[in-house]
């Protein structure tokens, strides 16, 4: 490869580059303009689970629905991106992909005032459920 053929290369490498970043952007400002919107509209501040796609997305469904159900006053807000975009949330939101699913949340402001990493659900079933007496 001679030097009049790697200089498109390299162009197209470096606006690949730029490309991603650009959409690194996107992707943040659109999870926190969900998220402050939802924060506005709420009367106490917004829950918002990020979880991979796949089975444990319907998990992390089930964890925001009991989330929410326990905290009145709460927006709900779930987060599953593409998996290309994944690590993009995670970052953003200081985590890295063994903490997902995750649940944050936020104030009427925005303002993060609590999150449980990594969560899992357990099935209620006779086998797992102590009974006291």
């Amino acid at each position: 490869m001679n030097s009049s053929t790697k200089i498109p290369f390299l162009i197209a490498g470096l606006l690949a580059v730029a490309a991603l970043n650009v959409t690194a952007n996107v992707i943040v400002k659109d999870m926190h303009t969900q998220m402050l919107s939802k924060a506005v509209k709420s009367q106490k501040g917004v829950i918002m689970v990020v979880s991979d796609r796949g089975a444990v997305a319907a998990d992390a469904a089930f964890l925001l629905s009991e989330q929410v159900a326990h905290n009145p006053g709460y927006l709900p807000l779930l987060m599953v991106p593409l998996e290309s975009q994944v690590k993009t949330y995670a970052e953003e939101l200081g985590l890295d992909k063994q903490a997902l699913p995750a649940i944050i949340f936020y104030d009427k402001s925005g303002n993060e005032i609590g999150r449980v990493i990594g969560t899992k659900t357990v099935a209620h079933t006779p086998a797992n459920v102590s009974r006291k007496g």
